[in-house]
């Protein structure tokens, strides 16, 4: 992914650049602290709580919920920390955008396989997937062993091997992300990863932030992104970070509402109805 800052990078960010391009996908310790995890743990169940008709459940194993940043801003020193912006920002440039904000769960569950296994973000269409522009991130808010679900990544799927079918993966080519609450990772859109299901585990948190550039298309309109982030004038954040808050254009893909719904209808509903859809299509 190119970068358009034409910022000084320090020896420390060429070689975490130089790994991200090789591998799709970097792993962070610690970037967030046992005093941040706690408390974002407690945001968690207070909006689960108080808005759980927002939340999604795709299965017995799968919930979340995409827009929960229009409800409360507890959790927008995640999208601004300066652990993984700093290092975002140095990989995307100037130019970088945040795109979507959800909280995903993982119960447990004797299931053996997640619902979307082996998938591409932004687009099923495999004859799309060079135009997968953006940069996941993910936080962990529970330990992660290997005895847990986790978060499974094909190295290289971005880009020296793009042309792997996720409907081809080998079992034992994968690499799963393993590491306690507060560990972070960062990967490219493109890179092929599921969420891997155990069969022992237990209740597995995450957020999952994207972010891209401003000079595309926005990717997901499915978080709202509210009025105190995108009139934010803060001089240590990119200057377009909360730019797409009214886009022009949207990717046609999977982040793309669908233009049927009425307007009316909140993003849970609308992803609800989408599930029933593809279901019925299924």
């Amino acid at each position: 992914m190119a970068n358009n800052s034409g910022a000084t990078q320090t020896s420390d960010q060429r070689a975490l650049a130089l790994e991200f391009h090789k591998r799709g996908f970097l792993i962070i310790p610690n970037a967030l602290s046992a005093i941040q995890v706690s408390e974002l743990n407690r945001v968690v169940d207070r909006d689960l709580e108080k808005h759980g008709d927002e939340w999604v459940t795709f299965d017995e194993s799968l919930m979340e919920t995409p827009d929960v940043i229009s409800r409360t801003d507890k959790f927008d020193f995640t999208i601004e920390n300066s652990v993984t912006l700093g290092l975002l920002r140095s990989f995307i440039g100037e130019l970088i955008t945040f795109e979507e904000f959800e909280i995903i769960i993982r119960n447990p569950t004797a299931k053996s396989h997640d619902i979307k296994s082996w998938h591409r973000d932004a687009t099923r269409d495999y004859n799309r997937r060079m135009e997968i522009e953006y940069v996941s991130l993910v936080y962990y808010l529970t330990d992660v062993t290997e005895s847990d679900h986790c978060l499974s990544i094909i190295p290289g799927s971005h880009y020296r091997r793009v042309d792997l079918n996720p409907l081809d993966v080998s079992p034992g080519s994968e690499f799963d992300v393993i590491g306690p609450a507060g560990t972070a990772v960062i990967f490219h859109g493109r890179c092929i990863h599921a969420g891997k299901l155990k069969p022992h585990s237990r209740q597995r948190r995450t957020l999952h932030v994207y972010f891209a550039r401003s000079d595309q298309h926005r990717y997901s309109e499915w978080t709202e992104i509210p009025e105190r982030l995108y009139k934010k004038n803060d001089v240590r954040l990119p200057p377009l970070l909360y730019s797409k808050w009214n886009p022009a254009a949207v990717f046609e893909g999977v982040g793309k509402k669908p233009r049927d719904l009425p307007a009316s209808m909140s993003t849970a509903e609308m992803i609800r109805e989408v599930q029933r859809r593809a279901n019925r299509v299924a």
